[in-house]
């Protein structure tokens, strides 16, 4: 596994949590936001789920195969979401990567999230 030392991991306090957009799922990026990516603390993440979109376990399995594949490297794209006030990243697209990710014991999974122009 990568050390910590290899990663970029997001500080609390970084520039990219404010002027989130909070329902950005990856899908496309709107004209004039920038895309940032950063390792963030797994134990930090929260998932967001709409209500009956359930996990396919045949897809985390996939993904879990993957990231073994993957060793320490992660896939992109990353797992996207947004940060919120309390310094947690909402995860809205990415959800078999991270449950991948989190059964493997990883510490950090690889993020982006959109920030609004200025």
């Amino acid at each position: 596994m990568a050390s910590v030392d290899d990663l970029r991991i997001v500080e609390r306090d970084a520039p990219g949590r404010r002027g989130y957009t909070s329902d950005w799922a990856g899908v496309c990026v709107p004209a004039g936001h920038l895309v940032k990516t950063g390792y963030a603390p797994i134990h930090d993440v929260v998932v967001y789920a709409r209500l009956g979109h359930q996990l396919a376990p045949t897809a985390v399995e996939q993904a879990f195969c993957r990231q073994l594949e993957l060793r320490e490297d992660q896939a992109w794209p990353p797992a996207t979401g947004y940060w919120r006030e309390d310094g947690r990243f909402v995860l809205t697209d990415g959800r078999t990567r991270f449950v991948a990710a989190l059964m493997l014991g990883m510490e950090y999974v690889l993020v982006a999230w959109l920030v609004a122009p200025e």
